[in-house]
């Protein structure tokens, strides 16, 4: 089954209300945008070795 697309005034409305719930995570979500390059490239490495080690682990059950 197919996922409808939201309009771009859905897609907004959503935002806003999920940086209402989460404003803390909002605010981090900003801060890493500006975050240093050389902090960026190994938030993504780390997050890249973290999510191959999951895969490991699902492939081995």
């Amino acid at each position: 089954m197919t996922k409808l697309k939201r309009s771009a005034e859905q897609q907004v409305a959503d935002e806003a209300d999920r940086k209402a719930q989460n404003p803390v995570g909002a605010r981090q979500t900003i801060a890493d945008s500006h975050a240093d390059p050389a902090f960026q490239q190994n938030h993504k490495r780390l997050r890249a070795e973290r999510l191959a080690r999951e895969a490991r682990l699902k492939s081995k059950n």
